[in-house]
């Protein structure tokens, strides 16, 4: 599906309903809107193992502009805070009222602009393998999990050397260690211009951290012990400074926890979903 917020359309999926029986009443689920990373990924990554969620929550995937289903809009307005603001413009017209914004790699950090941004409208967060450490630790991760070839060609990608070849060989199954790891990539429809954009320009304007104090709603924070780029401790530095945040670090897992990690993230995602309705 698709829906007009002004100057593109938006492509959109949902699982699970919003209103279920409950004995004489119709009972309200709360609203799970994902946020898909890259930036230029799509909605894909999170399916099948988000749909499992549809179990107590509605789902909604929704692919960013610039990416996926989605119109691709002028390359200017691929921001972190254009794209927070489509999430906030997508609520309103299909009547979204108090969601829980899902964001995993870079989803999170439209998740959490959006939460800073608009905070009298996001009812909690949810935020997958979404802070970068230090450039150092980074490397060291990736020496750990594929040795020194891994660590030369994550640092020659991202001093912005046309290695991409490499870094799809080298790095980029280090992100996994699950057996369908392959073909969810291959699902992926990618727009590689929001790629190149984000490694050039947008990676190093994010910088959330002055507007964490305006973030008042719960945050649940999960981060894998394997994850090359969103290291343990930028996620723990990240938990300590939001007011309300649960911070998870998972074991044996790489970037992206509901992927690697399915039924403990889901277990996670129950019981924060349960909190914030209370």
């Amino acid at each position: 599906m698709r829906i007009d917020i002004g100057d593109v359309r938006l492509y959109f999926d949902v699982e699970g309903a919003g209103l279920v029986p409950d004995g004489a009443t119709m009972a309200e689920r709360p609203v799970l809107v994902a946020l898909h990373g890259g930036p230029g990924a799509d909605h894909s990554l999170f399916k099948p193992v988000l749909g499992r969620a549809a179990e107590f929550a509605q789902v909604v995937y929704l692919d960013q502009r610039g990416s996926g289903r989605s119109d691709v809009g002028d390359p200017a307005s691929w921001t972190w805070e254009r794209w927070a603001d489509d999430v906030i413009d997508f609520c309103d017209a299909v009547g979204i009222e108090d969601p829980v914004l899902l964001g995993t790699s870079s989803g999170g950090w439209v998740a959490l602009t959006a939460a800073h941004r608009h905070p009298e409208r996001v009812r909690g967060l949810v935020l997958d393998s979404v802070m970068p450490g230090p450039a150092e630790e980074r490397l060291a991760v990736f020496e750990r999990l594929g040795g020194a070839e891994a660590r030369d060609v994550a640092r020659r990608y991202w001093d912005g050397e046309d290695v991409q070849d490499d870094w799809e060989r080298v790095c980029l199954p280090l992100y996994s260690r699950r057996p369908d790891a392959a073909d969810r990539l291959a699902r992926i429809r990618w727009n590689p211009d929001v790629v190149e954009h984000f490694r050039h320009t947008l990676a190093a304007r994010f910088d959330p951290w002055p507007h964490l104090d305006r973030v008042t709603c719960p945050t649940l924070i999960m981060n894998g012990e394997d994850d090359p780029v969103a290291t343990v401790s930028a996620a723990r530095r990240l938990a300590a400074a939001l007011a309300d945040a649960d911070e998870h670090i998972l074991p044996g897992t790489g970037h992206g926890t509901f992927r690697e990690a399915p039924d403990h993230s889901i277990g996670l995602l129950r019981a924060f979903l349960a909190r914030t309705a209370s």
